[in-house]
Parts: structure tokens; C-alpha cells; sequence
């Protein structure tokens, strides 16, 4: 009897090593399983730092995304005269009353004829230090576009809404959202001449940019971006109309 007790305990103990063995092996196999699962490549995703919708469909506020293309189109050689000439600017401070207004060539934005003051631009989604505006310009402080070059900013997104919810009351008009060009390594050089038929008030521009480092292999990026506008002087003896001044023969 005592033999057939001893055997009959060793035998019950043996389905119990067994199933804890196989439980053990199979919860070791599950990480190599895991391991082997072919990588998936991540996509590269931009983030500007705004508060501003990239798409105007996902909000109730309107947004103008104006992409490298477009501003290739428009023909502009300075980020001035591309903001300027969009619809929604009126009552900006332009070049010509910034220089003869002692305004020290200070250009600025300016949506919905409010004044400059009220209209927020940001540079990668960051505020840039603003300078003192005259009287003429509706006083306060506002961004000089002209500190901004055109060859590098890669797209520009306007929100023609008041934005003060988000920004404060610099953003009553809207806001102008410069983005600047990324992992650039490519250069460019872009020459600009304008010669009016009679003397006088011939400009040229010339913007040169290069990049250098990859963020992918070298994991650092430089640009360096050089723009220079000229504009000679156009006094009014060098047009028919002007040069009696305001005298007027009958």
C-alpha cells in the first residue's frame, strides 16, 4: 500500500511540471515573435508652432495659404510687395510714404484697413520684435516686413479673422504666418531689373540663398539667405507733367 501511494503521488505531480513548462514557453516566445515584426517607416511631420489651422476646411475661420509656387507666380521681389498686393491688405504703410514720411522704411501689414498695430505676424509661429510706428501709421508697434527675405520663406498663411482669443489684441485684424524653408541644401540666386522708358527711378534686386547640412544625415541645417534692393531716386523735373511744379499755363 505504501508503494502504491508513493507512485500514484509521483505520477499526479508530472501533468503539473508539464503544463507549467509549456505556459512558461510560450510566454518566452511571444517577445521573439514581437521582434521579428518588420519595421514600419514613420513620416516626417512639420510642426510650425501655430495656432493657425493649415487647412481652412477644418475650421470656421478662413485661412489663405499662399505656397512657394504661388509666390513664384506673383512675380514679387521682396516680401513687401507680395503681402501689399493681396486684397485684404488696405491701410498699410507702403515704401514710398515710409521713406518721404520719415518712417525710416518701415513697411507693414495691415488687414481690413485697420491699423498696423492690429495685425499679428509671426514667423514660424513665434512673435517677432516689432518696431515703434509713427502717428501716421496708427501709432503702437508693429513687424517691419522688410527684416523678412522672400527667398526664404517657404509658404505664408493669413487668417483674414480676428484672432485676439488666441494672441491678444495685436491679433484683432488677423494674423500673417511666415514659414520659413526647411532642410534646404540647394542654392539659388535670383536677379531682378526694372529701367523705365524716360530717366529716372530704375530698381533692381538681387536674393541669393544656399543651405547646407541635412537633417536626416548630418542632423543640422544652415540657410543663408542675401537680398539687396535698389531703387534710384525720381525727381519730379524728369517727367513733362511735373517739372513747372505747380504752375499750371492756361
Amino acid at each position: 500500500m505504501f508503494k502504491n501511494k508513493h507512485r500514484t503521488t509521483v505520477f499526479a505531480r508530472k501533468p503539473s511540471v508539464i503544463a507549467t513548462s509549456f505556459v512558461i514557453s510560450l510566454m518566452a516566445g511571444q517577445p521573439v515573435f514581437a521582434q521579428q515584426a518588420p519595421m514600419q517607416k514613420v513620416e516626417r511631420i512639420e510642426i510650425t508652432g501655430s495656432s493657425i489651422k493649415q487647412i481652412a476646411q477644418e475650421g470656421a475661420l478662413p485661412v489663405m495659404v499662399l505656397t512657394k509656387a504661388e509666390i513664384e507666380k506673383t512675380g514679387a521681389t521682396s516680401v513687401t510687395d507680395l503681402i501689399q498686393m493681396l486684397p485684404t491688405m488696405q491701410g498699410f504703410v507702403p515704401v514710398s510714404n515710409s521713406v518721404n514720411g520719415a518712417g525710416a522704411g518701415v513697411t507693414t501689414a495691415a488687414l481690413h484697413s485697420l491699423p498696423s498695430k492690429y495685425t499679428l505676424v509671426l514667423l514660424d509661429g513665434k512673435r517677432v520684435a516689432p518696431q515703434a510706428l509713427g502717428a501716421v501709421a496708427g501709432g503702437g508697434f508693429g513687424v517691419n516686413l522688410e527684416s523678412i527675405p522672400l527667398d526664404a520663406v517657404e509658404r505664408v498663411e493669413i487668417l483674414s479673422d480676428g484672432a485676439s482669443a488666441l494672441y491678444g489684441s495685436d491679433a484683432i485684424a488677423g494674423v500673417i504666418n511666415f514659414i520659413l524653408k526647411k532642410n534646404k541644401t540647394d542654392g539659388n540666386v535670383s536677379l531682378t531689373y526694372n529701367k523705365p522708358q524716360h530717366p529716372g527711378a530704375s530698381s533692381y534686386n538681387i536674393a541669393i540663398s544656399k543651405g547646407f547640412g541635412d537633417l536626416d544625415k548630418d542632423r543640422f541645417n544652415f540657410l543663408l539667405t542675401f537680398s539687396n534692393d535698389h531703387q534710384e531716386k525720381l525727381q519730379a523735373k524728369q517727367r513733362r507733367f511735373s517739372e513747372k511744379g505747380a504752375f499750371f499755363p492756361f
